[in-house]
């Protein structure tokens, strides 16, 4: 799909939709071609995601990873990755979605954090998530007792691609301040796979790092009107246990990579809804 920075996008006939399921013709006549183009070596394509914004005015966007970019100029880092937004009613060229501009080298590294490796869009008017699975943070930093542990983060942006309410931004990193060590939470990498469930009232996350790589996969809410649903059960609901870290609950042996795709489809949910074990969908990734 993506080659030497370059993005090809291609409508489908006309044909083909009305057809539904017959054979099909791929139109790659050139005014019908749409191309986008990111700097060499930045893995510009390594994610997409269509985006529909509504406000504060309506815009149909490609959103586009580029997880090896070249870092922004207060990130203290020399390639960070990066996440850019593709307008694809216009030929112009893709714009960096400018967030995470900042860095503190005594805790942490955005040295190769492969922002951009996953994103995904939560529909019409909603918001967007996007992560860097390297993010690494850091203690004692330049002494003999230095230590990295890859936790991974990710970042939720409001429709218009901005930080603007109290569930927008880069907190979501829910391994860190946990035990560290890769049989533990240490190398997490949370972020290689993030999605919205089909009823968007959730958010996904794989941390397929966790438990010597046994990896595990968190859901949390994000709908602010659940109340008013009649929706009580908002989580955070963890494979493992939320407040247990049980790395027996794991229902995989090690080295077997849980969390590392999801997808609406395969996102593995699991969640006690009074008292009773649910799996919403259950998939290891392909």
């Amino acid at each position: 799909m993506a080659a030497a920075g370059q993005l090809w996008l291609l409508y489908l006939s006309p044909w083909f939709l009305a057809q539904l399921g017959a054979a099909f013709n791929l139109d790659t006549r050139e005014n019908n071609v749409i191309r986008k183009t990111g700097d060499p070596g930045s893995l510009f394509g390594f994610s997409l995601a269509m985006h529909w914004q509504l406000q504060p005015e309506e815009k149909r966007l490609l959103l586009v990873g580029a997880p090896r970019a070249v870092a922004l100029p207060l990130q203290r880092a020399n390639r960070t990755g990066g996440l850019y937004s593709c307008d694809i009613t216009s030929p112009g060229p893709c714009t960096r979605i400018e967030f995470d501009n900042n860095a503190d080298p005594s805790s942490e590294s955005k040295e190769d954090q492969w922002m951009g490796v996953t994103v995904q869009s939560q529909g019409p008017g909603g918001k967007v998530v996007t992560c860097a699975h390297r993010y690494e943070k850091r203690q004692h930093v330049n002494t003999k007792q230095e230590s990295r542990d890859i936790f991974g983060r990710c970042y939720v942006l409001s429709q218009n691609l901005r930080i603007e309410d109290e569930m927008d931004g880069g907190d979501w990193s829910f391994c860190d301040g946990r035990l560290r060590g890769h049989e533990k939470f240490g190398s997490c990498q949370q972020g290689v796979a993030a999605t919205f469930t089909k009823d968007f009232h959730y958010i996904v996350f794989g941390a397929p790092g966790t438990y010597n790589w046994k990896g595990i996969v968190r859901v949390e809410q994000k709908n602010n009107t659940f109340f008013d649903m009649n929706i009580f059960e908002d989580g955070p609901y963890e494979v493992g246990g939320e407040t247990d870290h049980d790395e027996s609950l794991v229902p995989v042996p090690a080295n077997s990579y849980l969390g590392r795709n999801q997808s609406r489809r395969h996102a593995c949910l699991f969640r006690r809804l009074w008292g009773t074990l649910l799996s919403q969908a259950l998939g290891l990734g392909g």
